[in-house]
């Protein structure tokens, strides 16, 4: 599980015995989305072409997944049961609206 390499390597670097307080890490991971979505930016010519996945989109990716799971670790929480819930709830969703986006919930 991606969650337990995480937990691992924090541990390891000691990492977990400081952790970085929960909107430091919100902020991180939004840092690291705007470093991913510059990647797509600069690969489509800022829209102009089509995407394709280059190294430094995966490094960044890498980057969003690190800091998320990190998050998880440092709120105790299961990433993996968190998804769950979102995939079940986007089931959900798509049964009754025909849509995932939570502005039918209104």
């Amino acid at each position: 599980m991606m969650q337990n390499k995480v937990r691992k390597f924090n541990k390891e670097r000691n990492y977990n015995l400081d952790p970085m307080p929960v909107a430091a890490r919100i902020l991180d991971i939004q840092s690291e989305m705007g470093e991913l979505a510059k990647e797509c930016l600069k690969t489509s010519n800022y829209g102009a072409d089509d995407f394709y996945v280059t190294t430094d989109f995966e490094l960044e990716f890498g980057d969003v997944l690190y800091s998320l799971l990190s998050l998880a670790e440092e709120v105790n929480v299961s990433a993996e049961k968190c998804l769950d819930k979102a995939l079940y709830k986007y089931k959900k969703r798509l049964a009754m609206q025909k849509t995932m986006g939570s502005e039918a919930d209104f």
